[in-house]
C-alpha cells in the first residue's frame, strides 16, 4: 500500500488578497468560478468535436516545446512562433 502523499495547502482568495472586503472576496470567488466553468465548458465542447480535439491537441503539444529558461537577451519571444502563418 502507497503512503499518501504530503500535498499542500491550497490557498484560498483571502490568502491571495487579504485586504479585499467581504463583498470584494465573495466577487472574486464568483468571478473565478464563472471563469473555470467557462475554461470547462470550452472544453468539453472542443472534446466533443473530434476534429477541433485533434487541433486543440496540436495546439498544446506545441505550448509544450516553449521553454521558460531565461535566456542572454530580455526580448520575448514570439508569441507566434509555435503556429508560423
Amino acid at each position: 500500500m502507497m503512503a499518501p502523499l504530503d500535498k499542500k495547502p491550497v490557498p484560498t482568495i483571502r490568502d491571495l488578497y487579504p485586504n479585499l472586503t467581504e463583498k470584494e472576496l465573495a466577487a472574486a470567488e464568483d468571478n473565478l468560478e464563472r471563469y473555470l466553468a467557462l475554461v470547462l465548458r470550452i472544453y468539453e465542447r472542443i472534446q466533443a468535436d473530434p476534429e477541433s480535439y485533434a487541433h486543440f491537441r496540436a495546439l498544446t503539444e506545441k505550448i509544450r516545446a516553449v521553454s521558460c529558461k531565461l535566456s542572454g537577451s530580455n526580448a520575448l519571444p514570439d508569441a507566434n512562433a509555435n503556429n508560423p502563418s
